[in-house]
């Protein structure tokens, strides 16, 4: 009897293991089959930390780029009129930052837990400010809207910089992890570092008074899954 009992639940294990084997198989072979499309123009952008989290993920994605002169044809398809938008598996997703928190949840960059997630998305909203106030004279300086570019980079550029840069260093003072969440490396990270190559390309030493923001630039751009990335892209 004793035997008979340990054949069926050595039997039993047997099955439960091959199911739990079947079901991530089928897990990887769903990952895999995944159709994933991101669209934007040919150059880093608002779109480049969603490349970003997918070449972490080390995800089989689309990058669809396309020139300003191909974009007429191209924006009456999309949803909004608007890039970069997200094809996955079947779903269309438009807004950057929405974009960014749908695959920094999926992929494991979103913070852990509740409250980190919800400071996350807080340091990307500062960062978003950030880039929305330095744009105002950016945009003019290239000539995509009418104004004084020389009157605006002052208040704009150089006020923001001393701005929103301590903000952000406070935030990555706090963390101890070397990242801007406790936890490590978020999309946030992504966000902020794209933005300081940015203004840097403006100007060189828009942050020589805050040599942290240049070491964490550097961090950012020395992490193992995306060092080939980094150094094969357009900056």
């Amino acid at each position: 009897m004793y035997h008979k009992k340990r054949r069926k639940a050595r039997s039993k294990n047997k099955n439960k293991g091959g199911r739990a084997k079947k079901e991530n198989i089928c897990l990887k072979k769903k990952i895999w089959l995944q159709k994933v499309k991101l669209a934007y123009f040919d150059g880093r952008g608002i779109a480049e930390p969603a490349r970003l989290i997918l070449h972490f993920a080390k995800v089989d994605f689309e990058d669809f780029r396309f020139t300003h002169e191909q974009w007429p044809e191209i924006k009456p398809k999309t949803k909004t009129g608007k890039a970069p938008y997200l094809e996955f598996d079947g779903h269309t997703l438009v807004e950057s930052y929405a974009i960014f928190r749908f695959l920094a949840r999926k992929y494991g960059l979103a913070g852990k837990g509740e409250y980190e997630e919800a400071l996350v998305d807080a340091i990307a909203d500062i960062q978003k400010d950030f880039r929305t106030s330095v744009s105002t004279w950016l945009y003019v300086k290239m000539g995509y809207r009418p104004g004084n570019a020389d009157e605006l980079k002052k208040p704009h550029f150089y006020d923001a910089v001393e701005t929103y840069i301590p903000l952000l260093l406070n935030y990555l003072k706090e963390s101890k992890s070397g990242f801007l969440a406790p936890s490590g490396l978020t999309w946030a990270d992504f966000t902020v570092s794209e933005f300081l190559i940015t203004i840097l390309q403006e100007e060189s030493t828009i942050l020589d008074k805050y040599p942290e923001m240049k070491e964490y630039l550097k961090r950012v751009k020395s992490i193992p899954e995306l060092k080939e990335y980094y150094s094969s892209r357009k900056e």
